[in-house]
């Protein structure tokens, strides 16, 4: 795959040099992950996920304390309960230890379906504003760098803190 892509762009800019005389050329490269972790937009949605990981693992630690407690009371009293109460107790512990294990799949699932929506939302934001610095700055193509098809981009090509401090001043 990346094998392609990086055909492909090699193809477009060969494609774009031979319609675009070399004076007008000019080419940009993004760190994406470091405009998103950077920006003002970037911080504020990973405080807020970190929020709601907490939250989450605080519930969860809570839900834990309890299938420990069951299971310590099993282990210290077992032998001394009631056949009957011995059972209703290894159910209940295994009641709430399946819960817990629920849960904590649950919040797993949640936690990532959170982290790919608040990305979501800041790549596309994020886009726009490339585009229209693109436009403006007179880029033929702006890059990713981190994508795996950027072999290499001089330092002086590289428009990260531009889009970065564009990206601040929008929000």
């Amino acid at each position: 795959m990346r094998i392609w892509l990086t055909s492909v762009i090699a193809g477009l800019l060969v494609a774009t040099a031979s319609v675009v005389p070399a004076q007008e050329l000019r080419i940009g490269t993004i760190n994406l992950q470091r405009a998103l972790n950077e920006s003002n937009a970037g911080q504020e949605a990973k405080k807020r996920f970190k929020r709601e990981l907490d939250k989450l693992q605080k519930d969860l630690e809570k839900q834990k304390n309890e299938v420990d407690a069951l299971k310590d009371q099993l282990a210290k009293k077992a032998l001394v309960m009631k056949d009957d109460e011995r059972r209703n107790l290894e159910k209940e512990y295994q009641r709430k230890l399946r819960e817990f294990e629920r849960a904590y799949e649950d919040s797993q699932g949640e936690l990532q379906q959170k982290d790919a929506e608040l990305t979501r939302e800041l790549l596309k934001e994020l886009q726009q504003i490339i585009q229209d610095y693109g436009r403006r700055g007179g880029y033929t193509v702006i890059l990713e760098q981190a994508g795996g098809s950027l072999l290499y981009g001089a330092p002086h090509i590289e428009v990260t803190d531009a889009i970065i401090a564009e990206f601040n001043k929008k929000r």
